[in-house]
């Protein structure tokens, strides 16, 4: 896998390989060690010209720009992307409903009768966090913002998907209507997408934290 990227990075600037090294936690381990080799390499074939501050930032100026700009990069996520990505957000989804359905089966009981409602909840906010948990687990690197927002567009359709499917399997129906045509079409979407970045918003604060601590999960 080393060699691969060796060979992917050829064309590479210096700049754009110093990004990668900087940035590693959103890259494969196998990609920075490519990218570092590469930088040695150069630094040791040719002299560097002295770059003009104004045209080139520092690190600590370019900071905040670099920041932004990786968050919203969707090329580390439609890289790597492939049916792993679908077959697990269908897997999880599955494994939320089927613990859903525990909580609906025993919505009688003591222990779930005054919490049936926030236990849902908290079943959904798990399989959304364990999407992400898992595709660092498979990647071996963290998702960005706007990688993660995507999946979890993915594990949205894939429940909603199979909750109609399984509607259907046990011979009820499923009447969903939107209003006021195509105008009802946008609001759904923009509430959907303001939704999930809001949730990712709060899940970034989260990874902050948990970078600080070095306990990085997701």
């Amino acid at each position: 896998m080393e060699d691969y990227f060796l060979t992917r990075f050829q064309k590479k600037t210096r700049i754009e390989l110093q990004r990668i090294v900087d940035n590693q936690e959103h890259y494969r381990p196998e990609a920075v060690l490519a990218a570092t080799k590469l930088l040695n390499k150069n630094l040791s074939e040719q002299v560097l010209p002295v770059l003009d501050e104004a045209a080139y930032p520092t690190k600590e100026k370019k900071t905040e720009v670099d920041w932004l700009s990786l968050s919203f990069d969707y090329r580390p996520f439609f890289r790597t992307l492939s049916y792993r990505e679908f077959l697990t957000s269908i897997s999880i989804a599955l494994f939320g409903l089927a613990i859903i359905g525990i909580i609906n089966y025993y919505s009688d009981e003591r222990f779930f009768k005054d919490a049936h409602s926030t236990w849902k909840w908290y079943t959904i906010l798990f399989v959304f966090l364990a999407n992400h948990i898992i595709y660092k687990h498979e990647h071996k690197r963290s998702n960005n913002f706007l990688g993660r927002s995507i999946n979890d567009l993915f594990l949205l359709v894939s429940l909603l998907l199979l909750t109609i499917s399984y509607k259907f399997i046990i011979g009820g129906t499923y009447d969903f209507r939107i209003g006021n045509g195509f105008l009802g079409i946008i609001i759904i979407v923009t509430v959907i997408t303001m939704a999930i970045f809001s949730f990712e918003i709060g899940l970034g604060f989260l990874k902050m934290l948990l970078k600080k601590i070095k306990c990085q999960i997701f």
